[in-house]
């Protein structure tokens, strides 16, 4: 359900992206799973539904979505396929400074090409010089700088730890300190094109759960044009707190939302199938309560996020502190409801002859990955309490 009301043009976002997830998505996700295979047939379903372009703006040929329907279609495809939905995720948070404040040469060689399909991106995040202290933070030297010279920017051997669709992205965006733009606060933004430069995987990824997802190190030489740096004329900040915050923070809450959702539906489905005695799992009071508590916190985290993102979509949140809220809600509803629901489906879960184990591995990323859920507390009451 959605208590969060929707618009008749959100609600026919949902519907279509949901019937293009059952159709074409959710049944290959056992085999990606199984496999660690990249979910490319499944994304280039996404790409024949023109859903690449859903955050570029209509005037360049995108679909020029508000950040609440992105939400609701990031839940959708996460409920079939997280790690499908977590590529995608990825993708729209590497273009949406593009598709929101874009100069006229980034309209031209990005915007336009990605409002066409022929742009699939990624984040190069959690940069370390080797494979000790790789995790999903931010290094604690910061991202290295790049020197400038006669227009152009050189990356030298920069490694970066976790890089979601490490070698299938076209375009790849990484924080990067740039000589003679860097301010205070974040460091820049910059695109690399995957055709005009050097880079190469150096590692392999076999994750508990997202194992679709090809989230590996990857390594990166060459020449990139200052034009590639995102919102050159804006301060830092703005671009993390106006700009790449609400769809960062918020797409990670959908694509968690979608795992506790996905599951709790396929629980109702089996739960109320019939064993040959007759009998149902959903006969037991103690499985009829627990999944009653499941609904209600489902539809809380589902209508906080929903709340949030209109709220962002209306330019009237005063702080990150809401989109952190979300993500946590959410990434904590789908821990709660996919262990519970392995605890309810007993041993045929923990046999793996239902997917419930898979949303049970999926849904743990939410707890360390992006913005890992200690690190956004620990924000969350920094908001708080901004004395102590």
């Amino acid at each position: 359900m959605n208590y969060f009301p929707l618009t008749k043009e959100q609600q026919e976002w949902q519907e279509r992206v949901a019937d293009l997830a059952a159709r074409e998505i959710g049944p290959r996700a056992a085999e990606y799973d199984g496999k660690g295979a990249f979910p490319q047939a499944s994304l280039d379903a996404l790409k024949r539904e023109g859903l690449f372009a859903l955050r570029a703006p209509k005037e360049y040929g995108g679909l020029g979505a508000d950040l609440l329907t992105t939400c609701l279609v990031v839940e959708e495809i996460s409920k079939k396929c997280p790690s499908t939905a977590m590529c995608f995720k990825m993708h729209l948070e590497a273009t949406d400074i593009l598709n929101l404040i874009p100069t006229p040469y980034q309209v031209e060689h990005f915007v336009k090409p990605l409002a066409r399909g022929d742009v699939f991106a990624t984040v190069a995040g959690s940069e370390t010089s080797g494979t000790a202290g790789d995790d999903w933070r931010p290094a604690t030297a910061g991202p290295s700088t790049f020197p400038r010279s006669n227009g152009q920017i050189t990356i030298d051997n920069v490694r970066k730890s976790y890089v979601t669709s490490a070698g299938h992205a076209t375009h790849y965006t990484m924080f990067c300190i740039v000589e003679g733009m860097h301010t205070e606060g974040p460091a820049n933004l910059m695109v690399v094109e995957a055709d005009k430069i050097a880079w190469e995987v150096v590692g392999a990824w076999n994750g508990l759960g997202m194992r679709g997802n090809s989230s590996a190190p990857m390594r990166f030489n060459g020449i990139v044009p200052e034009e590639n740096v995102l919102g050159p004329e804006q301060p830092t900040a703005v671009l993390w707190d106006k700009y790449l915050g609400p769809v960062l923070i918020l797409t990670y809450g959908a694509a968690y939302l979608g795992i506790a959702a996905g599951a709790f539906d396929l629980a109702c489905v089996e739960g109320a199938r019939r064993h040959p005695s007759g009998a149902r799992r959903i006969d037991s009071p103690i499985n009829q309560r627990r999944m009653a508590e499941l609904s209600a916190q489902v539809e809380a985290a589902r209508a906080l996020l929903h709340a949030v993102a209109s709220a962002a979509d209306q330019s009237r949140l005063a702080s990150v502190l809401p989109l952190l809220q979300a993500k946590v809600t959410c990434a904590e509803v789908a821990v709660i409801v996919t262990q519970e629901l392995m605890t309810m489906f007993g041993g045929t879960a923990f046999a793996g002859r239902l997917p419930f184990e898979r949303y049970f591995r999926d849904a743990r990323a939410g707890m360390v990955m992006g913005v890992a859920n200690d690190q956004a507390f620990q924000r969350i009451g920094s908001l708080l309490f901004p004395d102590t």
